[in-house]
């Protein structure tokens, strides 16, 4: 990293050459990375940390962050509105907080749960064509000093240029993701290949499937291309832009099992930090394969039984 062009004490040409830095990585985890420990540098930070929404469950997680407490901080997710960070995504506005201690916003469970202390915070929104995708925060100054308004105004700058970043990063992953899907499509078209009066019916009756919402039970040996058949299914059907899931259920023991078909709320059990959702959500409106059902022990075969006969599902230790 060129840590000169990381001063506070910063001019427009270099916010440029930090603009272009940024924008160059395509990588979105990277990106992300890059990001965070940019503003920590370009603004002596103590500890800074990225945010993101998601917009499904309407909270915001810590994806990224720096400092001494920046793996502890990744555990936690808030609501929006829901403290300092929650407030600025809900509102859309920067805000600077001197003393958070004074500051009935501030959400002090966080910092006190991983022994974290915090005088001043900054915080900004990133924007995507006028919505809000997430938070930069910083954390006091390394000198000591307090985090000024000429500091958010900068931040402020910096978080419009990490937006846009973002946008872009993941407007080529969803083109990768695209053309890799596209690729996967060509190769099942070919890999069922055939001219028995069988495979001809087996692949018609597939095409059928794929145009209606039904359960389908693929029985088969080893080897005789069953999840191929499932993803052809999946391909031919309207629901080829959702996900497809696959699933060995024979590779995970029954509670492994459970938490990744239902998943499981957070502060379920010891060590539910967050929120996981289960395969089934996941597949929500595309295709889940499960493989080797046969090997599903008879309590979680009716638990499987009730999502097919009534197409809901009970998250694992939640609602």
């Amino acid at each position: 990293m060129n840590k000169e062009l990381l001063n506070s004490d910063i001019s427009i040409d270099r916010f440029k050459e930090i603009s272009t830095w940024v924008s160059s990585v395509n990588n979105l985890d990277q990106l992300l990375e890059l990001i965070v420990e940019t503003a920590t540098r370009m603004m002596n930070a103590r500890a800074s940390s990225l945010l993101l929404v998601d917009h499904k469950t309407k909270k915001l997680y810590f994806k990224v962050a720096t400092g001494k407490k920046k793996d502890d901080i990744k555990n936690f997710e808030i609501e929006m509105g829901q403290g300092i960070a929650g407030y600025v995504a809900e509102k859309g506005e920067p805000l600077l907080v001197p003393d958070v201690n004074k500051d009935s916003r501030w959400y002090k469970e966080i910092g006190e749960s991983i022994g974290f202390k915090t005088r001043s915070i900054a915080c900004v929104p990133m924007k995507v064509k006028g919505e809000t995708i997430g938070v930069v925060e910083i954390i006091d100054k390394i000198d000591g000093s307090r985090i000024c308004e000429g500091d958010v105004k900068i931040l402020a700058v910096f978080a419009e240029l990490a937006a846009l970043a973002i946008g872009n990063a993941r407007k080529i992953e969803l083109v990768t993701r695209e053309v890799s899907d596209l690729k996967e499509q060509l190769a099942v078209k070919y890999q069922m290949v055939g001219d028995s009066r069988a495979l001809r019916q087996v692949i018609s009756d597939a095409h059928k499937i794929a145009n209606s919402t039904i359960s389908t039970l693929i029985l088969g040996e080893s080897g005789t291309g069953k999840e191929l058949l499932a993803r052809l299914i999946h391909w031919a059907g309207p629901r080829k832009d959702k996900p497809m899931i696959l699933l060995n259920c024979a590779a995970l023991p029954e509670t492994l099992l459970e938490d990744e078909l239902f998943g499981h709320e957070k502060g379920a059990y010891t060590g539910a930090m967050r929120q996981k959702i289960g395969k089934f959500e996941l597949a929500d409106s595309g295709t889940i394969f499960l493989d080797e059902i046969g090997e599903m022990s008879p309590a979680m075969q009716a638990k499987l039984l009730h999502v097919l006969q009534e197409g809901l599902i009970l998250s694992s230790w939640g609602q």
